[in-house]
């Protein structure tokens, strides 16, 4: 069961940082420009395909990964081994950029699914959960999306949530995410 309580190790902030700053940075990007998710897969090679795309799924698979309020997006290899993701085209394109980047940074930081388990959620149509790597991926794909430089950035222009979400293509919920995990706020409180 998901808890609240942060398990991510000592200076794994620090290295999200690092990860998201050397993408855009490959990418001809500022550390203070949105990074778009879809650029990003194909910079990475990652195929992505939405649900509608897929016509060889079976009937009940894509039932359930067609049903919005249960399906974000997930990454698996497919029969070449190769990784790819496949995300719901029915959310807003600001929940579409933060589902992608989860799943990429998943991918990233080359989080595996045990091979016992892959194949039992594979024969019951199971999800493969670990508890560290979903609180890593959810703080990678954060930073990915809104660099702590970013936040700094858009804090000093007075930025709004709502600015910031529209400047960086995320929703109001990851710029709060964002600007509660990053250390921001305590950071601008103390130089004022």
């Amino acid at each position: 069961m998901p808890t609240n309580k942060s398990i991510l190790k000592r200076g794994f902030k620090a290295k999200a940082e690092r990860i998201a700053e050397q993408y855009r940075e490959e990418l001809s990007i500022s550390i203070f420009d949105p990074l778009d998710a879809f650029a990003l897969a194909e910079h990475l090679q990652v195929p992505v395909f939405s649900v509608q795309d897929l016509q060889e799924i079976s009937p009940a698979h894509l039932k359930t990964l067609s049903d919005t309020s249960k399906f974000s997006a997930l990454w698996l290899p497919n029969e070449e081994g190769q990784r790819i993701i496949i995300h719901n085209s029915a959310h807003s394109p600001k929940r579409q950029q933060s589902n992608l980047m989860h799943e990429l940074a998943h991918l990233i930081l080359k989080h595996e699914i045990p091979d016992k388990e892959a194949q039992l959620c594979k024969e019951y149509g199971l999800h493969y959960y670990n508890e560290e790597h979903e609180q890593e991926a959810k703080y990678l794909g954060g930073v990915l999306q809104i660099t702590r430089a970013g936040l700094l950035w858009a804090l000093k222009r007075n930025m709004t949530e709502a600015q910031i979400s529209d400047y960086y293509n995320a929703s109001i919920d990851m710029v709060k995410f964002r600007l509660n995990t990053s250390g921001v706020l305590i950071q601008r409180r103390y130089r004022k």
